[in-house]
């Protein structure tokens, strides 16, 4: 696993409830590339100048400490939806107030300065979910009132707690790529990027892409961090320089998407793409009712009920989502002979042809993404698949969230049909759940795992949920152990070994607390460490959003330009682009002065 990083989600990139969705394609971008995330998020746009006027208008001098109580309201609002909308996408996150983590700041109520937090508890949420939220803009004081840190002020709470976990990586996400040498919105020459920006250079952009007291902050902390849009494999890095400035290249085109199928997974996965219009444009869409399919919003003139005329209709992107195994294979290697990239969620056909059809996209140039086949929105197989992970000794992992919905109702008291039932009335089960219960699935994604670690084929016999047995029902409803559904494979200087058992697990397991539809994969590697990965297993919008994580994945690299990560490490990625705005006047000296873009 790859350090933290803080990514602080302004005003600007938080237009409205709805892009906080936004936040989670970014949040889980880097979750799959191997780091815990620690998200500091702004207010929603407007919601600080509604406080504001609200305060006023209750008392006209703005008595300060209950005004910094109500406006740290807006950003305490925001990071409770963003919590949300993880938890929907299946993403473990813990929300951290001010309070929780014991952030500390002096001096004026409406414009403190932070001065000391609890670096042990934040650690703490990420060593233990992965993702936490923290509200920025707020703190307490000494006495413990709410304080907030000025206007912009949660990029200076992104930085002051990038600080504190050991000067980590920071990115500040706005609503353009960088940093430019002037207003790229004005008449004349186009401005060209910084690439890298003094703290200087940060500061004579006048204060309105970053606080200025936060720039000031990680210049005397010798802080850099990095400043760029939602998806973007090329911010503006800030610190010491020098200074390094590149052409802006012109705005790409969307990518054009054709989706095959609109069943659980093309729906979810056609509703997150609706949200990200600057990046997809979807040109076509399979289904078997088009009628119903109109109904439910899709446009008409996207429709069509030819699957393999549409993967051979030459879109930048198909994206597979049709569940039936002989077809779904057909169409990929239709798609890939046809020169478009692929990204499915079809565990079955790549446990079965993966190589075949991996070598195919090989030999046509082109992609075929598949991080949606094991554990939904765990990111499983994008981190066994990097190139800095760690020879892996054993992996054990509760991978099926049909059968593991189905056991922990069990162990709260419910019969095996009752069970059933209740998962396919949420969606979390199948009408025909044979391959989930018979432990199929959880086998044909310990393939996939045992593929991407580059070992050979696996022999198992896979034990399903239907061999429980009265006894085990009992032990597991009157005893301290859970029944859960696991997926071992061992590394071994032979070969890989693997097994699907039904297993009575302590409290002391680290799959022990793995609830309802969630997934986990607990990893001990050769060099004795072991870490743990979590995710919803089952559902419309935690495979979703796999499936449109390996769509951004696909953005990024379009240009195949070299692109810069937090750490330093180069990786041949794309640089999208975002909206561009005009830089605007500096801010009112006053803490509560006109609205600028810092949030």
């Amino acid at each position: 696993m790859k350090g933290p990083i803080v990514l602080k989600f302004g005003g600007s990139v938080l237009a409205d409830e709805s892009s906080l969705q936004l936040a989670v394609h970014e949040i889980y971008r880097w979750r799959r590339e191997g780091h815990t995330v620690l998200a500091v998020v702004s207010a929603l746009s407007g919601a600080t100048d509604q406080l504001v006027a609200q305060s006023k208008q209750v008392h006209p001098s703005l008595a300060a400490d209950k005004t910094a109580t109500l406006l740290a309201t807006g950003e305490s609002q925001c990071a409770g939806l963003l919590g949300l909308y993880l938890d929907r996408a299946g993403i473990p996150a813990r929300i951290l107030s001010a309070g929780a983590i014991d952030l500390r700041a002096q001096g004026d109520p409406l414009e403190a300065v932070p001065t000391a937090v609890d670096r042990e508890r934040i650690e703490a949420a990420l060593d233990s979910e992965g993702v936490a939220v923290v509200p920025g803009f707020a703190a307490q004081d000494g006495v413990g009132r709410t304080v907030v840190l000025g206007r912009g002020g949660s990029d200076l709470t992104a930085l002051f707690l990038a600080d504190a976990l050991g000067g980590c990586a920071c990115r500040l996400i706005k609503d353009v790529q960088g940093i430019y040498e002037w207003d790229p919105s004005s008449a004349g020459t186009p401005p060209r990027r910084f690439d890298v920006a003094t703290w200087d250079d940060a500061l004579d952009a006048g204060g309105t892409i970053v606080q200025r007291q936060a720039v000031e902050f990680a210049r005397s902390r010798q802080l850099s961090f990095e400043l760029g849009a939602l998806n973007s494999s090329s911010p503006t890095r800030v610190g010491p320089g020098p200074s390094a400035l590149v052409e802006a290249p012109a705005p790409s085109p969307p990518l054009k998407i054709a989706l095959l199928g609109l069943g659980t997974v093309g729906k979810g996965v056609f509703d997150h793409l609706r949200g990200l219009s600057d990046q997809f444009l979807v040109t076509e869409v399979v289904v078997r009712d088009q009628k119903r399919a109109a109904q439910s919003g899709v446009p008409p003139e996207q429709l069509s009920g030819d699957p393999l005329a549409v993967a051979a209709s030459g879109a930048d992107i198909v994206v597979e989502a049709l569940g039936d195994p002989d077809l779904s294979g057909a169409a990929i290697h239709t798609a890939l002979k046809h020169g478009s990239h692929v990204v499915t969620a079809n565990k079955a056909v790549m446990a079965e042809q993966g190589a075949h059809l991996k070598a195919e996209a090989a030999a046509h140039r082109v992609r075929l993404l598949n991080g949606a086949c094991v554990g939904g929105s765990m990111p499983l197989l994008e981190q066994l698949g990097g190139r800095n992970s760690k020879p892996i000794r054993r992996l054990r992992g509760v991978l099926n969230g049909t059968a593991n919905y189905v056991l922990s109702r069990v162990r709260r008291g419910a019969t095996l049909p009752d069970a059933l039932a209740t998962a396919q009335e949420l969606g979390y089960a199948e009408a025909d759940p044979t391959l989930d219960l018979s432990g199929q699935d959880a086998a044909q994604k310990l393939s996939l795992i045992a593929s991407a670690l580059g070992q050979p084929e696996l022999s198992w016999e896979p034990c399903g949920v239907e061999a429980i047995t009265p006894a085990a029902r009992h032990r597991a409803q009157t005893s301290e152990s859970a029944l859960r559904q696991v997926a071992t494979l061992e590394i071994l200087h032979t070969g890989a070994r693997a097994s699907i058992r039904l297993e009575a697990l302590p409290a002391t397991d680290a799959l022990f607390a793995v609830d309802d539809e969630h997934n986990a994969v607990a990893i001990d590697y050769t060099d004795g460490s072991s870490t743990t990965l979590q995710g919803k297993g089952a559902g419309r919008w935690p495979t979703a959003q796999s499936v449109v994580g390996d769509l951004l994945r696909l953005a990024r690299e379009r240009v195949g330009d070299a692109a810069r990560t937090p750490g330093g490490e180069q990786e041949v990625q794309a640089q999208t682009q975002g909206s561009q705005r005009s830089l605007d006047p500096p801010p009112s000296s006053s803490p509560l002065g006109p609205a600028s873009q810092t949030r």
